[in-house]
């Protein structure tokens, strides 16, 4: 009789960093839900707040590169225990602005900080550890958690902001984050599957005499960052990200000027997001079974059509929600994919690293989209031109 197998670990660090990857992004996405009330609240102008935004995705580029040598070096379950400690200290200082400075510090740096220790680089970087043959849909499901995050609390901080105040609703929300993250990294999320004695997608222990055959080869950062294919994607993923940050942070307010009330503006972002998890739960298991070098460039036309229409199409609240889906699911078919292709290419030993680097350049970058947006908005009195430069 045959003896039932157990279940591979590794689906249980995928649950772990699914329910982490849920609430860790919304440190970000948490201004872009509560700026119509911090403007009324404070009176600050929207270009100060943008900065804001802008600033914590500048530092959250430096960050991410830390986070994915900490993977690296100090292991996963320690780098997210990290995180979750910092993200409830981050949420609860900026429950409590009242000056553009503690804007700038508490969102811009501290929650900069949290973000970046928990959410996407050590989370690709960690399932990209565990999965080899089935990294693509792994990290399509797992990378998808922030968007079903954001479709559920997006709409739903909007609606506790106005029904209660946007600084109660994060002090609560931010401690019950962060207790999650931890509770994660102490009784789910482990390193890698050698640390407990396993191999990459469970597969059998390698026979000795095979052994030399199967070891994996893994680059080392400094040669691996001088190759053309990882400049290319540096500059994808660096540029790309421009319009995509700037609609993220304002399809909001966006939302709100074409006539939305502020309760329920959200729902902008939580079209956003679910198309997003839709494709990126199809892009990875494409990439798997195409190649991730094919599905990749058709998402990055889908949502360049999409932002095209944006600068073109857009006035009116139907419109918006066409930019939105379509920005979402062409992102969400090639974002996911970038971890897993960095392991096809330069093997799994240095992939947070390398990951992280990756991710500096959409922080240095692509971090400037707010601040463009913003700027393109007062100057022209509305968001299609700033759609148009992101085109």
């Amino acid at each position: 009789m045959t003896k039932k197998q157990p279940i591979f670990y590794g689906w249980w660090i995928v649950v772990g960093l699914f329910a982490v990857d849920i609430v860790a992004s919304l440190g970000r996405y948490n201004l872009a839900a509560f700026l119509p009330f911090i403007m009324d609240d404070l009176g600050w102008a929207r270009e100060t707040i943008s900065l804001a935004q802008s600033i914590a995705i500048w530092l959250y580029a430096a960050f991410v590169v830390l986070a994915g040598v900490l993977v690296d070096r100090i292991g996963s379950r320690m780098t997210f225990l990290i995180g979750g400690g910092i993200t409830i200290l981050g949420w609860v200082l900026f429950s409590a602005v009242r000056a553009p400075w503690q804007l700038h510090l508490y969102y811009g740096v501290l929650l900069a900080l949290a973000v970046g220790m928990t959410h996407y680089v050590p989370v690709m970087a960690t399932i990209r550890k565990w999965f080899v043959k089935r990294a693509g849909m792994v990290a399509g499901v797992t990378g998808s958690a922030w968007a079903l995050g954001n479709a559920i609390f997006m709409p739903a901080m909007t609606g506790m902001a106005d029904s209660q105040g946007w600084r109660h609703t994060s002090l609560v929300l931010g401690i019950s984050f962060g207790a999650l993250i931890m509770l994660c990294a102490l009784f789910i999320i482990r390193d890698t599957p050698e640390s407990v004695g396993l191999r990459p997608d469970g597969e059998a222990s390698t026979p000795s005499a095979d052994a030399a055959a199967s070891v994996e080869v893994s680059w080392e950062v400094r040669r691996a960052v001088k190759t053309p294919q990882f400049l290319l994607l540096f500059i994808t993923y660096s540029v790309y990200n421009i319009g995509l940050n700037g609609l993220v942070a304002h399809v909001v307010t966006w939302g709100t000027e074409l006539g939305s009330p502020q309760a329920t503006a959200g729902i902008f972002s939580t079209a956003f997001a679910v198309a997003w998890m839709v494709g990126s739960i199809a892009g990875g298991w494409l990439g798997d079974k195409y190649g991730k070098n094919r599905v990749m460039p058709i998402g990055l036309i889908i949502a360049t059509g999409a932002m095209l229409y944006g600068g073109l199409g857009v006035h009116s609240q139907s419109g918006l929600m066409v930019l939105a889906v379509g920005t979402g699911l062409g992102t969400g078919l090639q974002v996911p994919l970038y971890a897993p292709l960095l392991g096809d290419l330069f093997g799994r030993a240095h992939v947070g690293s390398l990951f992280g680097i990756l991710t500096f350049g959409y922080g240095l970058i692509g971090g400037w989209g707010p601040l463009i947006w913003s700027t393109l908005r007062e100057a022209t009195g509305s968001y299609n031109d700033a759609a148009l430069v992101s085109t």
